[in-house]
C-alpha cells in the first residue's frame, strides 16, 4: 500500500468515526443506523391554542426517552359541551424534534366532568417520518389528564420506536 493510499484509508476511517460520533450525539439515547424496534416512552404537555371550523388545535412540548425534547401539535373535532364519555380521534398529530418529525394519528376515550378530563385507552400511531426520522415509526399507548379551566393537558405514553 502506498503512502498516499494509507493516508486516504486513515482519513476515511477518521471521517467514518466522526460521522458515527456525530450521529450518536445528534440523537442521545437512540441507537444509530436503524437497528430495529426500541422501547420508548415520553410525556407531552399541551394547551389549546384555538378552535376553528369545528376543530380544536393544541400545541405543546414533548420529552421523549429516545428522541429527546421537541414540540408536538394535534387537531381534533370539538367535543360536545357536556359531561360524559367520548371517543376521540386526531388525524393530525405531529412530533417535532431537532432531527426531524413524525406524524400520524391518535385515538382515545375522554371522560369529561365539569372541571377535568381523563384520557384513557389512548393509541398513538405515528407512521410518517421526515428528516433524519424518515422511515421511522412510533406506536404507543397513552393516558392523560386535562384541566378544563386552564385548557392544559398532560399525556404519558409508552411504546415502540421502529427505525
Amino acid at each position: 500500500m502506498s503512502k498516499g493510499s494509507r493516508l486516504l484509508a486513515v482519513a476515511a476511517a477518521v471521517l467514518t468515526s466522526l460521522a458515527l460520533i456525530a450521529a450518536a450525539d445528534a440523537n442521545p439515547g437512540r441507537m444509530v443506523g436503524g437497528t430495529g424496534p426500541q422501547s420508548d416512552s415520553g410525556t407531552a404537555y399541551f394547551a389549546i391554542t384555538h378552535s376553528k371550523g369545528g376543530l380544536e388545535y393544541a400545541a405543546g412540548n414533548n420529552t421523549d426517552k429516545l428522541l429527546g425534547t421537541g414540540a408536538a401539535t394535534y387537531a381534533l373535532k370539538l367535543l360536545p359541551n357536556k359531561n360524559g364519555s367520548f371517543s376521540v380521534t386526531s388525524k393530525n398529530v405531529v412530533f417535532y424534534t431537532g432531527k426531524g418529525s413524525l406524524s400520524g394519528t391518535a385515538k382515545a376515550t375522554v371522560d369529561v366532568t365539569s372541571t377535568a378530563e381523563t384520557i384513557t385507552g389512548g393509541k398513538l400511531t405515528l407512521t410518517k417520518g421526515f428528516g433524519s426520522l424518515k422511515g421511522d415509526e412510533l406506536t404507543a399507548k397513552f393516558t392523560g389528564t386535562a384541566n378544563l379551566k386552564t385548557n392544559q393537558f398532560v399525556f404519558k405514553y409508552k411504546g415502540t420506536l421502529f427505525g
